[in-house]
């Protein structure tokens, strides 16, 4: 049928349903949280519903998948079919398996087992190998040797496979796929971070339906809420200023946040607490910049935030502008990062001087997006005389009517002086960086003297 972002109104009924529906991510509480919603679609009406985890025989998944239930004419088969398609994340895979052994628990040995045969089967290691021999292996190619003792013991304690059992499902979901509709059996399969390419899953979107689940539009909402839950359900206070560092620091990248949440939760064990300082000393920061991140900092006239993400903006990491790579000729880094905040601060200075000629209730920095757009937008779009263009006009005659309502917002807390006065010393910077001054010194003072209006 098709693959497509997952919403409600994409789940079809049963009646209408192919036989096989995959609900895949990079994330699993997402995937978990999609498989949920659409099993409650599915069986609206009633439905017999049938959950199989990583250690049921074989011979009993293939046969629900196959045959009829006894029992209701309609019937839904819940299987987690990550192992079938693969992982192109070993490295995650050994990661989850040892940090799940050493939470314990029934729970805890479930999920390790889990990451272990995924892990085993993504490398082509059998089951049935020397247990130390395996974990060595796994681990080396994982790139995570220090793991294979841990990993080790995870495999010694693995329950015993039927040889074939991969090849069995497979046969079996792909018997299913044959069949034009589902003929009383649904298949829901999850899958978490399937690499592109693979076999089977290009027969479930050919002949099924593929649900691609994330964290939603806005995507560092959607990772605090699994912040949230997760450590609700770990037991571990999680500190609000702990997950805006860890949004930092993996660039809100879910995949990377998930994987280093897991991490820190592990770490604080149930009862225990995260904090900022936390995420500071255990993840390691290698997410790129947001010069976006900078302009509004200045905007805020937040000294603190400014300058901490100035140095950021020297320390070799990649930059970007919002969801746009920010090309850097190292030679030239530091005035080739001069004009760029120069550039914002004459906007806002020719946004402040119109601010001002509207007088009382133009704009004010509470102002909605869609007001603004009303009743500010088109007095900064129109054409200047006799220039007959904006002064907002890119030099393609494009404007960004949301960028100059966050432009609108920091110039909003600058007055014209205090504006015009830094930048006519951009001037200055500028060629003391062309002489030799300590580039990051010389901006930060620039910006830090901004911020303060001096």
């Amino acid at each position: 049928m098709a693959r497509q972002p997952f919403s409600e109104s994409a789940i079809p009924k049963f009646g209408d349903a192919p036989s096989a529906i995959l609900v895949s991510g990079d994330v699993e509480f997402f995937v978990e949280e999609a498989a949920s919603r659409a099993r409650d679609a599915l069986s609206a009406g009633g439905a017999e519903v049938l959950r199989f985890d990583d250690d049921a025989p074989v011979e009993a998944v293939s046969d629900a998948l196959l045959n009829r239930s006894l029992f209701s004419d309609r019937r839904i088969v819940e299987l987690d079919v990550s192992r079938l398609l693969g992982t192109d994340t070993p490295g995650r895979l050994v990661a989850r398996a040892v940090e799940a052994w050493g939470r314990g628990g029934a729970a805890g040995r479930r999920e390790a087992f889990k990451a272990a045969r995924a892990l085993l089967d993504a490398l082509e290691i059998s089951s049935g190998a020397d247990p130390s021999e395996a974990a060595e292996a796994a681990a080396r190619r994982a790139r995570r040797k220090d793991d294979a003792p841990a990993l080790a013991e995870i495999l010694k304690e693995l329950p015993e496979e039927r040889a074939g059992g991969t090849a069995v499902l497979k046969a079996a979901l792909r018997t299913l796929l044959e069949r034009s509709e589902n003929d009383g059996t649904v298949a829901l399969l999850t899958a978490v971070a399937p690499p592109a390419g693979v076999d089977l899953l290009q027969e479930i979107a050919a002949r099924g339906l593929v649900l691609e689940a994330s964290g939603g539009k806005d995507a560092a909402g959607e990772l605090r809420r699994l912040a949230a839950a997760l450590a609700r359900r770990r037991e571990v206070v999680l500190e609000p200023a702990a997950i805006e560092r860890l949004l930092v620091r993996t660039d809100r990248d879910p995949a990377v946040f998930s994987a280093e949440l897991e991490k820190l939760l592990a770490w604080a064990g149930q009862g225990g607490r995260v904090r900022a300082a936390d995420v500071e000393a255990q993840v390691e920061d290698e997410a790129s910049e947001d010069l976006y991140g900078l302009l509004d900092a200045i905007g805020r006239r937040d000294a603190g935030d400014a300058l901490a993400r100035l140095e950021r903006l020297f320390d070799g990491r990649d930059v970007r502008q919002g969801d746009r790579s920010l090309e850097k000729i190292e030679e030239i880094w530091p005035i080739q990062l001069l004009g760029l905040i120069a550039a914002e601060v004459r906007r806002m200075l020719l946004l402040r001087a119109r601010i001002e000629e509207a007088g009382p209730g133009g704009f004010d920095t509470g102002m909605p997006f869609p007001t603004f757009e009303a009743r500010v937008l088109p007095r900064l779009v129109a054409p200047v005389p006799p220039f007959g263009r904006s002064a907002f006009e890119t030099s393609r005659g494009a404007t960004s009517p949301y960028a100059l309502y966050k432009a609108a917002q920091r110039a909003s807390r600058f007055s014209s002086q205090e504006l015009a006065r830094a930048l006519s010393r951009a001037a200055d910077v500028d060629v003391s960086l062309k002489t030799s001054a300590p580039a990051l010194e010389t901006l930060s003072l620039w910006v830090g003297e901004l911020i303060a209006g001096r």
